[in-house]
């Protein structure tokens, strides 16, 4: 009755967040039955790697390509299942150290990739490694090389969120689903996060980024901002790509680069929007949230179209500019003065 009343009353995107749904359960069987019959005969098909069952290549079905990016958070960019499933460790045999989501809100091959890259045993459990011992000078952590001083910095961070683990050894380790922990997984409660209201606000601002006077590497650009999928410092040390001691703002300010930041606050880059409000002629105070302050940005003239298009487009010019000064500055070690960013905006936007 729920999946006929999706087909009657919803329109496109209600549709393909129920399908989502629908794949999301079983990714969600896949997870707590790894002895069930539908897993052996995928790993038989497909194959298994790590603990984790493969992709099957260019061979496989379509519905088995969207299962495996579901699990794998890739969702048009977006977690929905990893950020709704958490593992509860007891006694820690059957949850991967690395690839499953035990301690914190992401695994720790996503926190700590460069450590992950580097392990010997990337299916170890939880268990054996807590048996190896996980503290300073304990036999779990082993490396197919010596590692340098920043990889040593993230190994002791690692260590400082196992610090507190304890595990119990009477006691199963479980998968639980955070929308609903008693009641376990259901296709309509994973519908109903998908179609919320903050989630359709959220779409609805993505919506309006696109502008017929922009070029679409603009557009393309802006509608990453707003999902914080921008290769910024603080998203690249979260994944382990960099240490976090090079996440630093390249304006030297001692903040770190998150898109927050780099867009809002930075007293370098963030300066242009007061100067822009200047040049065209209006006051007002900046929001902090990103995806505010573009609305506030566009709809500051009250509604009119004209009016609004315009301040649209000097919106998406702004954030192209500031994020070619940066890559500037990162991979060219060269800089263009506040007014000069200015005169960008300006002449672009002729």
């Amino acid at each position: 009755m729920f999946e006929e009343g999706v087909w009657r009353f919803g329109g496109v995107r209600k549709l393909r967040e129920f399908n989502t749904a629908l794949l999301e359960k079983w990714c969600w069987r896949l997870l707590i039955d790894r002895e069930g019959l539908w897993r052996r005969v995928l790993v038989a098909r497909y194959g298994a790697e790590d603990g984790r069952l493969e992709d099957g290549g260019r061979s496989c079905s379509t519905w088995w390509r969207e299962i495996v990016r579901i699990q794998d958070g890739v969702r048009g960019g977006e977690r929905w299942f990893s950020d709704c499933v958490r593992r509860r460790v007891g006694d820690g045999t059957k949850t991967l150290f690395w690839r499953d989501c035990w301690c914190g809100d992401a695994p720790f091959c996503v926190r700590f990739r460069r450590l992950y890259d580097l392990a010997e045993n990337k299916a170890i459990t939880v268990r054996n490694m807590f048996s190896l011992g996980w503290e300073d000078g304990g036999e779990a952590w082993q490396w197919r090389r010596r590692l340098w001083a920043w990889e040593e910095e993230l190994v002791g961070e690692c260590r400082e969120l196992l610090s507190n683990v304890t595990l119990q050894d009477n006691t199963t380790d479980a998968w639980h689903w955070l929308l609903d922990q008693t009641g376990g997984y259901s296709v309509r409660a994973v519908y109903d996060m998908l179609t919320s209201q903050d989630n359709t606000h959220l779409l609805q601002n993505l919506d309006l980024i696109w502008h017929k006077k922009v070029p679409l590497k603009v557009s393309i650009l802006a509608w990453r901002l707003l999902r914080d999928r921008l290769p910024t410092k603080s998203n690249l040390a979260n994944r382990g790509i960099i240490s976090t001691e090079a996440r630093l703002c390249v304006a030297g300010c001692g903040h770190a680069e998150d898109s927050t930041h780099l867009f809002l606050a930075c007293p370098t880059f963030g300066a242009i929007w007061p100067m822009v409000r200047v040049w065209i002629g209006f006051d007002g105070v900046d929001s902090q949230v990103l995806s505010d302050h573009f609305l506030q940005f566009i709809n500051h003239t009250g509604g009119l179209k004209a009016r609004c298009s315009f301040l649209h487009m000097i919106w998406l010019l702004c954030v192209w500019i500031i994020w070619n000064e940066r890559n500037c500055r990162l991979f060219k070690n060269k800089e263009c003065t506040i007014i000069q960013l200015l005169d960008k905006v300006k002449s672009q936007s002729l």
